[in-house]
């Protein structure tokens, strides 16, 4: 199932003077199409699977993706939406004549005559970027978009990958439209927003698990150990696929040193994500060892009203600006006068990292609307006290953001 807001991504486009969206990198095909990009998207380059989306919200998603991956794409897009080239992978299809006495030789020819093999057929090593574009170049006239201005998502494809583009096909102009792609992702469908909340709801399960093991001396690895383990637990009870897991949790006075053991009043912060089918969560929460030190204290103070600060601007009527300017604002009247932390958060979604655009930035002045799912974070890494963090995944609605965890954002003494 696609998970593109088609009318959204309509008058986005339309906006910015844009007759469709090519999209290559693997994750934003899978958006736009409801199907894998296949093996060959493994490579992370341009053009082994791509999605041609209109700026016409009524005419059809199209696709250029490989053979061997073109069954699910069509079953999602239709048949005359796809068009394919060869990877490297070779395959036959001998299911019609499997009663035959035939050997497997002879099924396997009478399957690539069938298929129209030519004489002299070989695979690329990977796949063939050439073959893909020009398949690209007869959607494009197919389409009638071969002068069409295309927007990319060119904070994806490599430098050569767009030169080579460039060099194949002359007749569109070719526009990065990627801050616009980030936009129409922003807003998500309910989908998507299942599985952002399910990937949450499973790093808390995690972090619940871990904190039930903190005693003095326990490592930071042991820690982060018996988070894992509870985020494993919980997805065995429940039907969410877990595709994985990411961590950042430090220990003691010193957060970017790796591996440190819990002594008496050290910080323990907790920086965690889950992804459930590419999706991941993002939230934090700090602690600390017995009876906090009163620079701890101070710290964690200011940064909770520094969230709170920043809260009251995370709903529809405001701009993602306005929460970093109240959330900077609060940490000055806190005494932290040069504090300058530019970004508080940012998107979630499924990507290659779990941040994504657009951020909670000085400069960002996005609108914040129904439907986004946004990480708001206070951090503060302070050498010599430790590594502190208020962190909550909220999905925006009309009134109240809604957020994903239920533990308390203040500093917990364990």
């Amino acid at each position: 199932m696609a998970d593109i807001p088609r009318a959204r991504a309509s008058r986005i486009m339309n906006q910015q003077g844009l007759d469709a969206l090519l999209l290559a990198k693997p994750e934003s095909f899978t958006w736009a199409t409801g199907a894998p990009p296949g093996v060959a998207a493994f490579f992370r380059r341009a053009g082994a699977a791509i999605a041609l989306v209109p700026a016409d919200e009524t005419a059809p998603v199209s696709a250029v993706c490989t053979e061997l991956f073109a069954a699910p794409t069509r079953a999602a897009l239709g048949e005359a939406q796809v068009l394919t080239h060869p990877d490297w992978v070779e395959t036959a299809d001998i299911r019609t004549w499997l009663p035959s006495n035939k050997g497997a030789a002879d099924l396997i020819n009478r399957a690539w005559t069938l298929r129209e093999r030519p004489a002299g057929f070989g695979r690329p090593a990977a796949y063939d970027a050439a073959a893909a574009f020009s398949a690209l170049q007869a959607l494009l006239v197919r389409e009638g978009l071969v002068g069409a201005r295309i927007g990319l998502d060119l904070d994806f494809w490599p430098a050569a990958d767009f030169q080579f583009l460039q060099a194949t096909l002359q007749g569109p102009t070719w526009v990065d439209a990627s801050p616009e792609i980030a936009l129409i992702k922003a807003v998500k469908s309910s989908h998507e927003i299942d599985r952002l909340k399910a990937a949450a709801r499973l790093a808390e399960a995690g972090m619940r698990a871990a904190i039930a093991t903190v005693r003095p001396g326990i490592h930071r690895d042991e820690i982060a150990a018996a988070w894992k383990a509870g985020v494993a637990a919980e997805a065995a009870q429940g039907s969410d696929r877990l595709t994985g897991q990411w961590e950042y949790i430090t220990v003691g006075p010193l957060p970017w040193s790796g591996g440190a053991h819990l002594l008496s009043g050290d910080v323990l912060k907790f920086d965690v994500g889950c992804l459930v089918e590419g999706y991941s969560s993002d939230s934090g929460r700090t602690f600390t060892l017995g009876a906090a030190r009163p620079r701890s204290r101070e710290i964690m103070s200011a940064l909770h009203e520094a969230f709170l600060a920043g809260l009251e601007a995370l709903r529809p009527g405001h701009t993602l600006s306005e929460v970093h300017r109240r959330a900077t604002q609060a940490m000055h009247r806190a005494g932290f006068t040069r504090f300058a932390r530019d970004h508080f958060g940012h998107s979630l979604g499924h990507d290659t990292f779990c941040e994504v655009a657009p951020f909670m930035a000085a400069a960002a002045h996005e609108p914040i609307e129904p439907g986004m799912v946004l990480a708001f974070e206070t951090p503060f890494y302070v050498d010599g006290e430790g590594g502190f963090i208020i962190e909550d995944q909220f999905l925006i609605t009309a009134r109240d953001p809604e957020p994903a965890w239920s533990l308390p954002r203040t500093l917990t003494e364990l």
